[in-house]
């Protein structure tokens, strides 16, 4: 037997020979060239190749199977592999992001898909994901289901617009899709039916996050018919329809692993639903969905669940028993749910049975109390604990240095209180990331201490780490992040800090008591936020480092100029309150990244600089700010935030302010500009929300283009030279037609209160700035809540005219300040629209006439100031009018001698004018009516009822009988009772 089977092992080493001899013969070291032909058609319309990628693809290099990118099929020769992702997208570090050391957008390949990929007909893998390869707008291409052996397609981060093409669904072998349509581009791609969907039998991995499906109809029904689904992510994905397990007859889910729904619009209670019955999933994604009620029982279905993240919903109430059935969990997340709970309790409710294994418990925004973490010893596999935004009190257990596997503790703003020794940290060897802020905690280390660990991320802020600065720091090398804010730290800043944390990202010690001059050249770091506000650092301004994002300087003692900011990424420049002097540097000019700019209290002076282009004349024609606007168009930078008050600036507005079309937040206040107000304010400034020059010496008119600023709605002019009329079209305020709520929900992306993008979040309201307005008779500061202020201050001036009419259609104002001019006229009668009203100052006009009755329906007004006017008459009562909060009452009226009533001692002679009671007020407020009218209105009422009767009586029968019975039946009644009384 040995013999035949050494013959036939022969025969199929022949064969096998023959055949590869054969194939060698057909592949003969070279692609098809076809194919070839394809690749360098689709090449051909690629416009933009910065990683020069396809460099390998030319003419002249016959073997395209060598090319950078491809895959030939050593049997065939055929291009079967197509992988040209942008590896800088997936993943790609977001500090990288930040600092502009590298974008996405700069590696990826651009132009278009070509259809000459259809000449590659045995493809099996495509990936061109990560790439923009398509001009503005380009639907994604519906050609590529037309490539019948492809099993992989990745189209995912293209940036593709429109309707994603049912031809996919010809794809009948694709084992991978993936469309996810994030980057940049968000829900740009839509689908509004998913059926083709069914016709993919062997997919096994569906990605369709961030693409809108909402109009997608019975979405549910369609992936359902995908048997051998084990992986359907669609976050984001804006579905609304959620599907209860009765109308799905037959569940075919039953390989499905990974169900990732997050960040949907469900608003239905979490039970009951289809996935709770997919007893496969190992992983389920419901972060966001807005999913309310009681937690689940169904959770119990779920026994071979090892990730459960149901964050950031409604649920409330108890954890269920059944959830002790999932043994298999790895890393659960319950956060900012409302589960009310106290922390043993909760920890209870977690499987006794996974407590071992369990990796990752996040209950963060909980509403969990609790005074005790000792639960933490049972915990033994733990790798991430976080319970912030709680309230959890008590002390931090010893028991949390035995968590070995510990990399994230997060505990911060909560109610711990107490010490933290070296012990807690003890078995902490693998820990990278704390967060211990917003406690009543006291760290005591020994000074000499080095810690175990070896941070990436520290975040100890409105601690106790002081009063010495922590020297167990300088040892955390690797730190990405630092935050000891608020930490009562004293004395100087050690010259170790700054070499040591010289590739940090993220440095805050704000609010502190550090003080000592700041090395002057920090271009060595990588910092990308860097906040030192609320100190007392002294010296010059450093030359910063090009990384450089974020930059909080603030309220410190720092002198000297504002040198070359030489930061090309910076966005955030906070250095309000120290004593910089000098000008603003042209260098300014070249940070287009440039979005808020804090100068306020400092001792600059002279002009902003002009960029270094051809001054635009300040004239107010249309076509001069046409011309204007054109030709800015050509350069501008995106401040949106200029914040300059308090400065001895000087000339006239600034021209720079035409290189500033994005600007929505313009502070001048306290400084000496001077001249007349350029009308290209209106027009080059279009989405400023607040415009404060007051204190300066502006003069002219004030031009009527400023009322083109229909987004303005704090607007404070005050305490300058200006005269002339008040301008008309009022009405074109339209941020002021409609109440403060009202507005900011509209129009939230408007607001200035921080700097906020995909990758960063900057809050000035932290930098403590505050901002003085002039309201309720005195000066109030805001800070982040001047983003509910709506306001007119144009007191001071030498504004002339009547107040105009149409000021009643601006019914969101809160405060109105027109004191210290020469206005003339009535007060308007419809000024009683203005039911926001809370401060209303006319005081030392020359306004005359009566106050108007509808001043009584002003129920919001606090305060009110008509003194120093020529106003006469009765003054009006009734409603918030006789509950002004004010020591003396008559001082809102003094020098009005024609006024009388209360508060005044004058009194009236007369009837005085009837209260308007509910809806009646509006009459008088619309109408004005005077007594003359009331009475003429009422005789002529009296004769014509009166010859109505009469003549009724006169030519109708039936009331002549009537009224004529009537007397008698009457007259005879007197005469019984006459008779029967005598």
């Amino acid at each position: 037997m040995a013999a035949p089977n050494k013959l036939l092992f022969l025969i199929i080493i022949l064969a096998t020979a023959s055949s590869i001899d054969s194939a060698a013969e057909r592949f003969n070291g070279s692609c098809v060239p076809a194919e070839r032909a394809a690749l360098l058609s689709f090449k051909a319309g690629i416009t933009g190749d910065p990683d020069n990628r396809l460099v390998s693809w030319q003419q002249g290099a016959h073997d395209c199977c060598r090319w950078s990118g491809v895959t030939c099929s050593h049997r065939t020769g055929h291009v079967v592999k197509l992988r040209l992702r942008n590896d800088y997208l997936f993943p790609f570090p977001e500090e990288d992001y930040i600092s502009g050391a590298s974008n996405p957008e700069d590696h990826s390949l651009r132009g278009k898909v070509s259809s000459s990929l259809l000449g590659l007909s045995h493809l099996k893998h495509l990936d061109l994901s990560g790439n923009i390869v398509l001009g503005a707008g380009m639907a994604m291409p519906g050609f590529l289901g037309s490539l019948p052996s492809l099993t992989y397609l990745n189209l995912s981060e293209m940036g593709f617009h429109g309707r994603v093409p049912p031809q996919l669904g010809n794809l009948s072998k694709l084992v991978q899709l993936d469309m996810r349509n994030y980057y940049d581009n968000y829900h740009i791609l839509y689908s509004d039916d998913i059926s083709w969907l069914a016709r993919l039998q062997s997919l096994e991995h569906l990605n369709m996050g961030y693409i809108d499906l909402s109009r997608a109809v019975d979405w549910v029904h369609a992936v359902n018919a995908l048997s051998n689904l084990v992986s359907l992510l669609l976050q984001d994905s804006r579905l609304n329809e959620i599907t209860p397990p009765s109308s799905l007859v037959d569940l075919n889910f039953t390989v499905l692993e990974e169900l990732d729904l997050s960040f949907n619009y469900f608003y239905s209670p979490a039970t009951p639903n289809w996935f709770w019955d997919v007893t496969s999933l190992k992983s389920l994604n419901l972060e966001a969905c807005y999913l309310s009620g009681p937690f689940p029982n169904e959770l119990g279905n779920l026994t071979l669940l090892e990730t459960l993240n149901i964050a950031g919903n409604n649920i409330r109430g108890m954890i269920p028993g059944t959830m002790q059935n999932m043994c298999n969990l790895r890393s659960l997340d319950l956060s900012v749910n409302n589960i009310d709970m106290d922390i043993g309790e909760v920890i209870d409710r977690i499987p006794n049975c996974c407590w071992k294994n369990l990796q990752e418990l996040n209950l963060r925004y909980a509403n969990i109390t609790g005074m005790t973490l000792q639960f933490v010893s049972n915990l033994t596999s733990l790798t991430m604990l976080q319970v912030s935004h709680n309230q959890l009190s008590g002390s931090v257990p010893l028991e949390i240095g035995m968590l070995a596997n510990l990399t994230h503790l997060d505990l911060g703003n909560n109610n711990f209180s107490g010490v933290i020794s070296e012990d807690h940290f003890a078995g902490l060897m693998n820990l990278k990331s704390i967060d211990l802020s917003q406690n009543n905690l006291e760290l005591i280390v020994d000074s000499h201490w080095v810690p175990p660990f070896n941070l990436d991320v520290a975040s100890f802020s409105s601690c106790h780490l002081g009063p010495q600065f922590p020297e167990w720091l300088r040892w955390q090398k690797s730190i990405r992040s630092l935050q000891i804010s608020n930490n009562g730290l004293v004395g100087r800043i050690p010259d170790w800090f700054w070499t040591t944390f010289s590739e940090a990202q993220h440095l805050d010690i704000s609010f502190n008591q550090l003080s000592g001059d700041l090395p002057l050249n920090l271009e060595f770091m990588s910092i990308i936020t860097l906040s030192m506000g609320s100190n007392l650092l002294t010296g010059l301004i450093p030359k910063l480092p090009r990384t450089v994002v974020v930059l909080d300087i603030s309220n410190n003692s720092l002198n000297g100029f504002v040198s070359d900011f030489r930061a090309p990424q910076l966005q955030v420049a906070v250095l309000y309150s120290n004593s910089i002097s000098g000008t603003i540097p042209t260098s300014i000019c070249q940070m287009r990244k440039l979005r808020i700019l804090n100068l306020s209290n400092n001792l600059l002076s002279k002009e902003l600089p002009h960029c270094g282009r051809k001054e635009l004349k300040q004239q107010n024609t249309s076509s001069s700010i046409s011309s204007s606007v054109n030709s800015m168009s050509s350069f501008s930078l995106n401040i949106t935030t200029l914040l300059l008050s308090n400065n001895s600036f000087s000339s006239g507005f600034p021209l720079f302010l035409q290189q500033c079309p994005s600007l929505v937040f313009l502070d001048l206040t306290q400084n000496r500009f001077s001249g007349e107000l350029p009308g290209w304010i209106g027009e080059v400034m279009p989405g400023l929300v607040i415009l404060r020059l007051r204190s300066n010496n502006f003069s002219g008119h004030i031009p009527i283009e400023i009322m083109g600023l229909h987004n303005v709605r704090i607007l404070d002019l005050s305490n300058n030279n200006f005269s002339g009329a008040i301008p008309q079209y009022l009405e074109n305020l339209q941020a002021l037609t409609s109440t403060a709520t009202d507005y900011y929900t509209r129009h939230a992306y408007l607001f200035f209160e921080g700097y906020n993008d995909k990758y960063l979040t900057y809050d000035a309201g932290q930098s403590n700035n505050r901002f003085s307005v002039m309201i309720k008779g005195q000066v109030l500061e805001y800070r982040e809540n001047i983003v509910y202020l709506m306001s007119i201050d144009l007191s001071c001036n030498s504004l002339t005219g009547e107040i105009p009419e149409k000021l009643s259609s601006l019914v969101g104002l809160i405060s109105l300040n027109l004191s210290s001019n020469l206005l003339s006229g009535n007060i308007p009668y419809k000024i009683g629209k203005l039911r926001s009203l809370e401060s209303l100052d006319l005081s030392k006009n020359k306004l005359g006439g009566e106050i108007p009755q509808g001043l009584s329906d002003l129920t919001y007004l606090i305060r009110l100031n008509l003194s120093y006017n020529n106003l006469s008459g009765r003054i009006p009562s009734g409603h918030q009018l006789d509950t002004l909060e004010t020591d003396d009452p008559a001082s809102m009226y003094i020098g009005n001698p024609g006024l009388c009533g209360h508060p005044v001692p004058r009194e009236c002679f007369g009837p005085p004018r009837d209260l308007p009671t509910n809806g009646a007020s509006t009459g008088w407020v619309e109408h004005d009516f005077s007594q003359t009218d009331f009475l003429l209105g009422l005789i002529i009422g009296f004769v014509v009822g009166a010859w109505m009767v009469f003549f009724g009586l006169l030519f109708i029968k039936r009331w002549r009988y009537a009224y004529f019975g009537l007397l008698d039946n009457l007259y005879d009644r007197l005469r019984v009772i006459s008779v029967v009384t005598c």
